[in-house]
C-alpha cells in the first residue's frame, strides 16, 4: 500500500481565485501516516490536501463533469 492509497484526486473549482485543477484530498491515515519525517522522506505534503494549488484556499466545489457549468 503507498501513499496514493491515501489520496483521492479531485477536478475542483476554487471559489475564490475561479481556478479549476485537481486539488488532493487525504484520508485520516494518509494525513497520520505522511506527515513529517515520513512524508518528507517521499517528498509528500498530507498537509496540503484540500486546498487550491494555485492560491491556498480551501474554498472549493467538485466539479461535476457529466453537469459542468463555467
Amino acid at each position: 500500500m503507498g501513499w496514493n492509497d491515501h489520496v483521492e484526486f479531485i477536478e475542483t473549482k476554487c471559489l475564490d481565485c475561479g481556478v479549476t485543477d485537481t486539488w488532493e484530498y487525504w484520508d485520516a491515515v494518509g494525513k497520520a501516516r505522511y506527515v513529517g519525517r515520513v512524508g518528507q522522506l517521499l517528498n509528500v505534503d498530507a498537509t496540503a490536501g484540500g486546498k487550491c494549488p494555485n492560491c491556498g484556499s480551501v474554498r472549493g466545489r467538485p466539479v461535476d463533469e457529466d453537469n459542468q457549468q463555467d
